[in-house]
């Protein structure tokens, strides 16, 4: 897009920093850019969760993109951030099931199980009695297999069956109310973006977006491809039944809300995102099939 004006080298995760540093090593400006989750800056973001991903259904994809893109959350997001990074979203995953070693036919049979987990649904698993154990993608299949945890969350089916989830667990369910899409963010160090034109700024930005959406697509399709892997290998799937979804979303606003008295900025975010629900959810049920 930049004609080869804007020349980009690319680091796998852990070539010079761990994945859950790359925010640490863009700020203090060992790196120029990179991909990262709100998820690892938990700690000192609270509010990065509501950018991340949301559990109990209550914000879907189309709520999700719309509320990011034009109902005010990248700024929202940006301005979480002041001056220390850059900010845009970059990289959306379809929605992901939970894989067990246990079957998972209600809720009560969360209690006990730890769990790998990141984002909000961690205070969801809590809730539900469960251990809540954070992991970097590469520790989550040896500890599967150590049993250390007995379930986890990663990504869309594509992923999980490369990872080899099949072979250390034998159950997965849904629908995922952990989460329901993942979308991630181009972090760029300051200096590094001040440097570059009106035009290569405009083009960064619209590459991401163009990235997220295509790259969302693809991810479907592989989706598809490999979910029916996964059922050929002899995966056993369920689903939670409409009542016990709803027990997650009810949940899932009490932990929002208690976490918003904790935090004014999480507040603020949040306050955004009922807003645009509430506006939002009546012309999406008119259109919507039942």
């Amino acid at each position: 897009m930049s004609g080869g004006r804007l020349a980009i080298t690319l680091h796998d995760a852990g070539e010079i920093v761990p994945p859950t540093k790359i925010y640490d090593a863009i700020r203090d400006g060992l790196l120029d850019f990179g991909l990262n989750t709100p998820a690892w800056q938990k700690g000192k973001y609270p509010a990065g969760d509501l950018f991340y991903t949301l559990p109990g259904g209550v914000l879907e994809f189309n709520d999700l993109i719309i509320w990011l893109y034009a109902g005010g959350g990248k700024e929202l997001e940006q301005q979480m951030y002041g001056d220390e990074v850059i900010v845009f979203p970059l990289g959306l995953t379809p929605p992901e099931e939970i894989w067990s070693k246990k079957p998972i036919r209600t809720l009560a049979d969360m209690k006990g199980l730890k769990i790998r987990a990141a984002g909000l649904s961690m205070e969801l698993w809590e809730k539900l009695g469960a251990s809540v154990v954070l992991l970097p993608g590469g520790e989550v299949l040896p500890s599967l297999q150590r049993g250390l945890i007995d379930a986890t969350e990663f990504l869309e089916p594509s992923v999980d069956y490369t990872l080899g989830l099949h072979e250390v667990c034998k159950y997965r369910f849904g629908p995922p109310v952990h989460m329901s899409n993942n979308i991630f963010q181009l972090m760029i160090k300051p200096a590094a973006w001040k440097k570059l034109p009106d035009d290569l700024k405009a083009i960064v930005e619209k590459a991401a977006m163009a990235a997220t959406f295509q790259g969302y697509a693809t991810f479907w399709m592989d989706s598809i491809e490999y979910n029916k892997k996964i059922e050929d290998y002899g995966i056993i799937t369920t689903k939670l039944s409409k009542e016990e979804q709803a027990k997650t979303t009810k949940l899932a606003f009490e932990i929002l809300e208690q976490k918003s008295k904790k935090d004014p900025y999480f507040a603020k975010v949040w306050t955004s995102q009922k807003a645009f629900i509430e506006k939002y959810k009546p012309y999406y049920n008119l259109t919507k099939f039942d």
